[in-house]
């Protein structure tokens, strides 16, 4: 009875080991499929005015007021001053900014604009420059009159005779067509002169002393000679 059972029992086993890999291939697995991330936002930011842009608006401007027929127009010269100055405020203190011909254009539209405004009786006070718009004018005068940008403040002591040397020349070449203002701005390039002969001048030989005291002197006269060459023009 026993060998009966025997084959039996092993056709049973086997049919169990066989269902157990069916069973496992229909249990599935379910997995949560993460949200999609919302698209991050943007936010777009309106680039300021160039240089370039402010000097096509402010040229505009002066030529629609030069263009204008002053016999029939009554123009509210407050706002026109207060609209000059704020939009060369800002010109001016980054000119350095403009290409030579935009520069160029500049102070073309600026002149154009004060002798119109003098004409008809409302000169444009001179801006008094202070800070960096200061300092960005002198740089530039001290480019045009010693041929050099590089700091004076830190000039050795043995360059400045042929820094005033060169001063001096310029002056002469230059002065016949200054304005009061061209004199105030080479006034400020002598003032950095002096500045950095007070610091290290002790260091030069007696010899340069001298002469940087008389090229001083030299520019000094050459500013008398033009006041009173106004002072006899006005007369």
């Amino acid at each position: 009875m026993k060998r009966i059972l025997a084959p039996f029992a092993l056709i049973a086993l086997l049919l169990s080991l066989a269902a157990g890999p069916a069973r496992a291939q229909t249990t599935t697995t379910t997995k949560t499929t993460p949200a999609a991330k919302a698209p991050a936002t943007t936010t777009t930011k309106t680039a300021p005015a160039t240089l370039e842009q402010d000097l096509r608006t402010f040229s505009n401007w002066v030529d629609e007021k030069l263009e204008l027929p002053m016999a029939n127009v009554r123009l509210d010269w407050a706002t026109l001053e207060s609209d000059y100055t704020r939009m060369t405020k800002r010109l001016d203190s980054a000119a350095v900014g403009l290409s030579v011909q935009s520069r160029r254009e500049y102070l073309g539209q600026k002149a154009r604009y004060k002798a119109w405004a003098a004409e008809n009786g409302h000169p444009v006070p001179e801006t008094i420059l202070v800070g960096e718009a200061r300092d960005n004018v002198v740089d530039n005068v001290q480019r045009k009159l010693l041929n050099t940008s590089a700091p004076i403040n830190r000039a050795m002591a043995g360059d400045l005779p042929n820094l005033y040397a060169q001063l001096v020349e310029s002056t002469n070449a230059q002065h016949r067509t200054w304005t009061k203002t061209n004199w105030d701005e080479a006034n400020l390039v002598l003032g950095r002169l002096n500045a950095r002969y007070d610091q290290v001048g002790s260091q030069l030989p007696l010899e340069d002393r001298v002469r940087v005291r008389s090229l001083q002197a030299e520019f000094r006269a050459q500013e008398k000679a033009r006041d009173l060459k106004s002072i006899l023009n006005g007369l």
